[in-house]
């Protein structure tokens, strides 16, 4: 494709995901910087970047979603072969015996060849207790499989920011090996009231259209405080769809109405009052 149609490519994934735009401007920025580095190839420039990750911040700010952007991008530009994600974390490693946590890794390695292998909560990989030799043995054989299998993989690493810098300390070779670092914020107020509304339209519920966009950031900071909404981020509004659609179904069963629109509309009195222990909840 021409360095266009990539950028138009890169876009439309984009667009499928809310806010983070410091982080979307990060990857376009590496994205141009692929598409130079595919053209110089033309003239004989060897290209060695290492496209390996670490996504740094709290649970629910889009990390996955945007791994695989990542994925697909760099199958569209023939970077990757299959650009399919393969996600894992502590369970999926490391082994109950001596040996069998290198070999669990090795596999999952292999499953994620041509394609982007995404350890979330990496940081839990390896305790902090030094005798967690089991957990030591993944990441000494991931940095091993990165290695080796530079050209066929790409890793991303994922994790709250400050556990992730321990992370990299567990292995000398670690930090070195993840060039391309992403902090990911928690999200605003406006981003969580477009992700209501979104996650109410894959659900067919539709949120009041007398209910402003104002209106809506304000019932979003009124039902899921700060506190609460850095710790869930995308998740504590998840909560807070099941909070509302619980609160409207009890509304609807009690008028008794069973048209389409009463059904499927969320209004405003559906959401928690301020000072409800449902909206404390929400996370």
């Amino acid at each position: 494709d021409s360095p266009q149609e990539i950028k138009e490519y890169l876009e439309k994934q984009l667009a499928q995901v809310t806010g983070l735009e410091s982080v979307k401007g990060m990857l376009r920025s590496l994205c141009r910087k692929m598409v130079v580095d595919q053209q110089r190839a033309k003239f004989g420039f060897v290209n060695q970047q290492n496209l390996n990750m670490l996504f740094l911040g709290n649970p629910g700010t889009g990390k996955t979603s945007m791994a695989r952007v990542v994925a697909k991008l760099l199958k569209h530009m023939g970077v990757l072969k299959r650009g399919h994600l393969v996600e894992v974390s502590r369970k999926d490693l490391v082994a109950e015996y001596s040996g069998q946590s290198a070999v669990k890794t090795v596999a999952k390695v292999q499953e994620a060849l041509g394609g982007v292998l995404f350890v979330d909560e990496a940081y839990s990989l390896k305790h902090q207790d030094a005798k967690d030799s089991f957990g030591q043995e993944v990441v000494d054989t991931l940095v091993a499989e990165m290695e080796n299998r530079r050209s066929e993989l790409v890793v991303i690493c994922a994790g709250y920011t400050k556990e992730m810098g321990d992370f990299l300390r567990t292995n000398s070779g670690l930090q070195s090996r993840f060039p391309n670092v992403f902090d990911f914020p928690d999200y605003t107020y406006p981003d969580m009231a477009e992700i209501f509304t979104r996650m109410a339209e894959e659900r067919k519920l539709r949120v009041d259209p007398k209910l402003s966009k104002d209106r809506l950031v304000e019932l979003m900071a009124q039902s899921i405080p700060r506190s609460v909404a850095s710790r869930g981020n995308a998740r504590a509004v998840r909560n807070l769809v099941e909070t509302v659609l619980t609160r409207q179904t009890d509304r609807v069963a009690d008028k008794g109405t069973v048209s389409m629109a009463s059904l499927l509309t969320l209004q405003e009195e559906d959401f928690p009052a301020v000072g409800d222990g449902a909206a404390a909840g929400a996370a």
